[in-house]
């Protein structure tokens, strides 16, 4: 794979949301062309919608149920506490390293540990971190683009109200896992009025108070797949909602790639585009908030992409690193 440009010129076949274009990308730019050019697929870079990059410092643990991996004081925290602060910080620059190649542009970290947890990832380009306050003292100290918490039954409700007050002040996004097991931590949720909800996967008839409120939705299909919580409904009810996007969840789990969460997301939801969408939508709804700058993935058809009957469910299904020819930035200005 050639190194990320900054000037460098690609003619070829576009897919964005919006649509499937031909044109010529030029220093960070899609210029639209009345001319078919295909040697190329270019694409926006993935936005990751959830990560806990910190615990990827203990890869591949052994099979357990949801509580006992990552509930108050499972596996997940006592390893995040059995590892120093530097420690930490390198397997989360090893993990963006390893997503940022195949083509994953930003990532919405939830990050545990309270203050201590934002200090680890202090710098890290291409990272937006979500902290995690322990009382109000510590809230009012935190500089972050926002708080995310864990499910309603973790924290007590009065300080998740107090969080959901601070952060509407601040015009900073709260965010909230609920509905991963079952629907019993989703009333609580919906009071709060989040900005952004992981999962819904176990709460089909509670989804529809987000989404007729326009609050995004969150899966992480492989995650929920490792904890035997897998449920295609709902996915595919989601499949029709804008705001619906992609995640790969904890880093101990799974790498934090997007094109890895798109291929077995696939073969669940089966709607392919409703997929890709999920995968970099996010950049849409954040960027101006975030103040984000877009970047683009030249993949080369001489690979994958060589045979295939539908692009963009090439892209979803099986595109792979070795397909990547560049990661090409906006130009600096």
């Amino acid at each position: 794979m050639r190194k990320p440009a900054n000037s460098c010129g690609f003619r070829g076949v576009y897919i964005d949301i919006e649509g499937i274009k031909h044109g010529y990308l030029f220093e960070g730019k899609f210029e639209e062309s009345r001319t078919d050019f295909d040697e190329f697929i270019i694409t926006p870079t993935f936005f990751n919608a959830h990560t806990h990059l910190g615990d990827s410092i203990a890869k591949d643990p052994p099979y357990m149920d949801l509580v006992k991996m990552v509930g108050p004081d499972g596996y997940k925290f006592q390893v995040l506490r059995s590892n120093s602060s530097d420690e930490l910080r390198r397997a989360i620059l090893e993990e963006i390293e390893i997503a940022i190649r195949s083509g994953t542009g930003y990532f919405l970290d939830f990050r545990e540990s309270g203050m201590e947890g934002l200090k680890i990832v202090e710098g890290i380009n291409r990272l937006i971190p979500l902290g995690r306050p322990r009382d109000i003292e510590e809230a009012l100290k935190m500089s972050c683009f926002g708080f995310a918490m864990s499910s309603v039954r973790d924290h007590e409700i009065d300080l998740l109200f107090s969080l959901r007050r601070i952060a509407s002040k601040r015009g900073i996004i709260f965010a909230i896992h609920a509905g991963e097991m079952n629907c019993e931590d989703v009333e609580r949720t919906v009071e709060l009025k989040p900005d952004l909800v992981v999962h819904m996967n176990r709460c089909p008839e509670m989804l529809r108070h987000f989404m007729e409120e326009g609050i995004p939705i969150v899966s992480c299909i492989r995650s929920n797949a490792f904890f035997d919580l897998l449920n295609p409904a709902v996915y595919r009810t989601l499949a029709s909602y804008e705001n619906w996007l992609l995640g790969t969840d904890n880093g101990m789990l799974f790498n934090p790639s997007m094109l890895e969460e798109m291929h077995f997301s696939a073969l669940i939801v089966k709607n392919d585009w409703a997929i890709f969408r999920g995968a970099v939508y996010g950049f849409r709804i954040f960027e101006k908030k975030f103040k984000l700058k877009k970047s683009y993935i030249v993949f080369h058809r001489k690979w994958n992409f060589r045979n295939s009957k539908n692009i963009l469910s090439t892209l979803v299904r099986r595109a792979s690193l070795s397909d990547i020819e560049a990661i090409v930035e906006p130009p600096v200005s």
